[in-house]
């Protein structure tokens, strides 16, 4: 059992990783970093854009700092989730804005 406990404690982690934290951005920026994750959110379906990221940067955004997707997030709102997906829209986009300065410099 004592064996299965890191297995299972890693799975969690990647678990929590892709969903809105209830801490909000900034703590799950902070926890996200301690982790050594500078991924950014990205919306999922064509294009992969990285909500907060202006146009013209997010190809080199995306390129220094990884991608992730979060859960929900994407280019298809199904009737009565638009509250859901404008939330995870405005979580993503101050996250990514707050993690950005802490990516790499570019290659």
């Amino acid at each position: 059992m004592a064996s299965a406990q890191p297995l299972v404690l890693t799975v969690l982690a990647l678990l929590a990783g892709c969903q809105v934290q209830a801490q909000g951005p900034q703590a799950d920026v902070q926890a996200s970093l301690k982790a050594g994750d500078t991924r950014l959110i990205v919306r999922a379906g064509r294009g992969q854009t990285a909500p907060g990221i202006p146009a013209g940067e997010q190809a080199d955004a995306k390129a220094r700092c990884g991608i992730r997707y979060l859960e929900g997030l994407g280019d298809v709102i199904r009737p009565g989730e638009q509250e859901q997906h404008t939330k995870r829209v405005l979580y993503a986009s101050e996250y990514n804005r707050l993690m950005l300065p802490h990516c790499k410099a570019a290659q």
